[in-house]
């Protein structure tokens, strides 16, 4: 090996050596091995607005009711004893400048809040915790290959339409029940309920029914499968994108039905401390 290429493979490695620090301000502060890691809590919850993308939505009552306010300002106290340093919330990652300045509004009294969590919840408790901006992670691309489209797939198919629209109906069942339970309940209480590890599993399991739509070569269900978990680490990389420092203390407020993947997904990376929510809603 010669001086000159010694000296290239030195430099490289001064190269190397400085890049971590760039990284980590660009890509997120994170680190597997760190004796303090950042604090993540996922606080799941149902759809305050009603209206989603969801095939099927729960029907719920006004949370800006003066009694759910009443509520609401009691959950807010809760959830500020987390002391979170970021507030993540279920709003396109492509709009975050669109909500900041929205929050910016709210903060200066220009903006009136809607029924959406994303509002209620994590604009007010950023609010109250002091936070100049709040941080969209969601993210939901459906890819244009019509072989992870269940429901387009299994209309060409007599039996396996059947089967979906069974499964649609026994969901619908479930959604008109969820809808008299949350009616019957408190907000704290309805998050409570929302963020059941038991529940929660047993609802993450509702997906694996879809495995059974295709047939031969054509794993539509399955393709479909690998897109929700595919769409559930890139809200996690999102996260990990804005946390800085191992202080950080991360609160995300996001529909319950992501609650099992990215309580999963969170622990199996090795970044982050991950507390239940339950710790502060139960308090």
């Amino acid at each position: 090996m010669n001086k000159y290429t010694l000296m290239l493979l030195f430099c490289g490695l001064l190269i190397f050596i400085g890049t971590p620090i760039t990284v980590k301000a660009q890509f997120g502060n994170v680190e597997q091995k760190a004796r303090n890691k950042p604090t993540l809590v996922i606080v799941g919850t149902y759809h305050m607005a009603t209206t989603t993308s969801n095939v099927i939505n729960t029907d719920v009552d006004d949370v800006t009711s003066p009694e759910r306010q009443k509520q609401m300002l009691e959950l807010i106290d809760k959830l500020k004893k987390f002391n979170p340093t970021k507030l993540a919330l279920e709003c396109d990652y492509k709009n975050q400048s669109k909500v900041v300045n929205q929050y910016n509004d709210y903060l200066s009294g220009n903006f009136e809040l809607t029924r959406s969590e994303v509002h209620q919840i994590g604009y007010r408790l950023a609010k109250e915790s002091g936070h100049e901006k709040v941080y969209c992670i969601d993210w939901g691309v459906f890819p244009e290959d019509s072989l992870y489209n269940y429901q387009t797939y299994s209309k060409q198919h007599p039996q396996l339409n059947e089967y979906l629209n069974d499964l649609y109906k026994d969901n619908e069942d479930i959604a008109k029940k969820d809808s008299a339970k949350i009616a019957s309940r408190t907000i704290i209480e309805n998050l409570i309920a929302e963020n059941q590890p038991v529940a929660n599993e047993k609802s993450h399991q509702g997906y694996f029914k879809l495995l059974r739509i295709g047939k031969g070569h054509e794993y539509v269900g399955a393709n479909y499968l690998s897109w929700w978990y595919g769409r559930n680490l890139k809200i996690l990389t999102n996260i990990i994108r804005f946390t800085e420092s191992p202080d950080d203390r991360i609160l995300v407020v996001y529909g319950a039905g992501h609650n099992y993947l990215l309580n999963q997904f969170a622990r199996e990376s090795g970044f982050y401390e991950v507390e239940s929510p339950l710790n502060y809603l139960r308090e």
